[in-house]
């Protein structure tokens, strides 16, 4: 009877651990919360606010707070065409749309679901024999606020007879005190890019660092500066900029193609080692890279020549499409990704053992 007792005793303590180390598995393989919320479609993007997170899809506008409650659920209708992803700033949201047969960046409030401002893109003034219109861009970003949202960019199809190619609309953004009413929105200056040719696949991205955009596709990466002068800073194709620690930068389809500036984007140069970062999202101080738009995230290691695989969630892995990742940002001490219509955050990035 002893040894009877004895055998289960053992069983009992291996069917125990076992569990406990289900338990810790299930855990570890799979760290992202979700937040409590359904969304009508795929969420576009999403831009961290000093004290929420802001989310937009083509039909709503959220607002998520620090302990991810959505705080609210804005209806912003739905479009007849859209071009390009949504931009969000602090402050003011914008999506490029067709609108009563117009292009239109559709400006937003994010304190104020009444105020908004209509920027009729076909009627911005151009040179004769120009005409103006929104391209449906697969870039990463078609459009982008400053770090204050008083100023966005957005790319344009700059049309003549002879060809097309893009151009740089800069807008200066007035507010009122609150940030609950527009004061102003007006066009600042149209860069126009002879460079950059218009087509869908060619432009990369635009970015904001240290008081200029930069702006990147397969005919180069160009400065720009806030009153809208510009210039070439790279040739070849380029992905991606971002800045880190006074040092700015610039990504390339090839992994040898990657650049740096350390005079505020006035000049760049080789790096002199090689990076497979392509897209990249910053989020507090770590940087995640993309391979494709779309693409799942993957951890970017500190001197930028390797890239760490994330765990995920399972339910995460198999509800994806394969292009469902749109951002990685980081708000009130956690990450948050988006997944076709989901919110996921943690608290640490977890990384897959080699």
């Amino acid at each position: 009877m002893n040894r009877i007792i004895l055998i289960l005793s053992v069983l009992c303590l291996f069917t125990t651990s076992s569990c406990y180390r289900d338990i810790g598995s299930s855990s570890a393989n799979n760290p992202w919360n979700q937040v409590d919320f359904t969304a009508l479609g795929p969420i576009r993007t999403m831009h961290a606010a000093p004290v929420e997170v802001l989310a937009i899809t083509d039909q709503e506008f959220f607002r998520i707070d620090s302990d991810n409650n959505v705080i609210e659920e804005r209806p912003i209708g739905l479009a007849a065409d859209y071009f390009g992803r949504p931009a969000l700033g602090d402050w003011v949201s914008a999506r490029f749309i067709e609108k009563n047969a117009k292009n239109v960046a559709e400006f937003h409030l994010t304190k104020n679901a009444n105020q908004i401002f209509d920027l009729i893109v076909n009627d911005i003034q151009v040179p004769a024999g120009t005409s103006i219109s929104l391209e449906g861009t697969a870039a990463k970003n078609v459009g982008v606020f400053n770090d204050d949202s008083s100023q966005m960019a957005f790319a344009v199809e700059l049309n003549r007879t002879e060809g097309s190619n893009f151009g740089i609309v800069i807008v200066d953004i007035t507010l009122t005190g609150t940030k609950e009413n527009f004061v102003s929105v007006e066009v600042t200056k149209v860069v126009d890019i002879p460079e950059m040719r218009s087509n869908a696949q060619r432009m990369s991205s635009i970015s904001f660092i240290g008081g200029a955009y930069y702006v990147t596709s397969k005919d180069g990466g160009f400065r720009v500066t806030a009153n809208g002068n510009y210039q070439q800073v790279v040739s070849g194709w380029t992905l991606d900029a971002f800045a880190r620690e006074g040092t700015i930068y610039m990504t390339s389809f090839q992994s040898f193609d990657f650049f740096k500036s350390e005079n505020n984007g006035v000049t760049f140069e080789r790096v002199g080692t090689t990076s497979p970062a392509k897209y990249v999202f910053q989020a507090d101080d770590q940087y995640f890279h993309q391979e494709n738009r779309g693409f799942e995230f993957k951890l970017i290691d500190e001197d930028f020549e390797n890239l760490r695989d994330i765990v995920y969630n399972q339910e995460i892995k198999s509800s994806n499409s394969g292009d469902a990742f749109w951002n990685m940002i980081y708000m009130g001490g956690r990450y948050y990704i988006n997944v076709e219509g989901a919110i996921w955050f943690l608290d640490e990035i977890k990384i897959e053992e080699e």
